[in-house]
């Protein structure tokens, strides 16, 4: 009876490895399946960065900002842009570029 007692305990260390790796085998394969959906979904989601920026909650409880932008595949930078128009003397300048051009595109090189 006692030479079966070292058996005893590594036959329960032995089913508890086998659990354990089974329960690997089982957060890995859901780690895989997740990562392929997420990867499906940015796809799905290459919409315009205006639709992207709507997506995103920003007093979400438990969910940062940052790691919102990193799964729907927008950079931050894009999210805090805010886009400064042009100004008058610019869109002047532009017109006459313009006119010019057309009288005379010959000249351009």
């Amino acid at each position: 009876m006692l030479r079966e007692g070292s058996t005893l305990f590594t036959r329960a260390n032995d089913r508890q490895q086998r659990e354990q790796q089974d329960r690997e085998a089982e957060l890995y394969e859901q780690i895989g399946r997740l990562k392929m959906e997420l990867e499906w979904l940015k796809k799905k989601i290459a919409a315009s960065i205006e639709l992207k920026r709507r997506l995103l909650e920003t007093a979400h409880p438990w969910l940062s900002l940052r790691r919102q932008c990193e799964l729907i595949g927008l950079n931050r930078s894009s999210y805090y842009y805010q886009p400064v128009p042009e100004s008058p003397f610019n869109l002047t300048l532009m017109r006459l570029i313009d006119e010019q051009y057309l009288r005379t595109p010959f000249t351009a090189t």
